[in-house]
């Protein structure tokens, strides 16, 4: 991530609720990438998975996302999100909201053309 020059995020309703998943997005920030370099693309493009996408990344929160149980790796991720903050990691996923809002908005003017 620190070498990559833009992010993609494939985004589905489950993306930040996954602790590996938001730990990636909020490394992409704090080693210098800036938002304008972020393109997301919402998976599935029905109404009801995209409605699903904006809800899951506005209701964000570190505390409600999924572990993959009690591992090492686990408690080092849970122990470098401690080290970021909690209040700093989790506005900084919610910085993506008009990313993920314009990538929702893409999707409903391609759905209505047609």
């Amino acid at each position: 991530i620190a070498r990559s020059e833009q992010l993609l995020i494939l985004a589905g309703p489950e993306l930040p609720a996954q602790h590996w998943c938001a730990m990636e997005c909020y490394t992409w920030f704090a080693v210098g990438g800036r938002i304008e370099d972020v393109e997301v693309a919402i998976v599935g493009a029905d109404a009801e998975n995209i409605g699903a996408v904006v809800s899951a990344f506005d209701a964000f929160h570190v505390m409600y996302s999924l572990s993959d149980g009690d591992t090492a790796a686990q408690r080092q991720l849970m122990a470098a999100i401690e080290l970021a903050g909690i209040a700093q990691f989790n506005g900084t996923l919610r910085e993506l909201m008009p990313r993920v809002k314009e990538a929702a908005d893409r999707l409903g003017s391609v759905g209505s053309a047609s």
